[in-house]
């Protein structure tokens, strides 16, 4: 959706020009219905693993938002 060009898989399946390795943790909570609590994020050099960035969005039952704007 931005332009990236991306693949999916277990690790060490990536290509191996990628530029870099995205690795994600959810966690999911049941509040009358199913809802995304947390969502990390975290951008890793493919070949030393060590960390480039990292996100994380957290929102209550109360606050929940749709699976995609917590990725936005």
């Amino acid at each position: 959706m931005r332009g990236y060009t991306a693949t999916a898989g277990e690790k060490g399946q990536g290509p191996d020009n990628a530029t870099i390795l995205v690795i994600y943790m959810d966690k999911w909570q049941w509040d009358i219905t199913n809802y995304l609590i947390e969502l990390t994020i975290t951008f890793r050099d493919p070949v030393s693993g060590a960390a480039v960035a990292s996100g994380n969005s957290y929102h209550t039952s109360l606050t929940r938002l749709s699976p995609e704007e917590m990725i936005d």
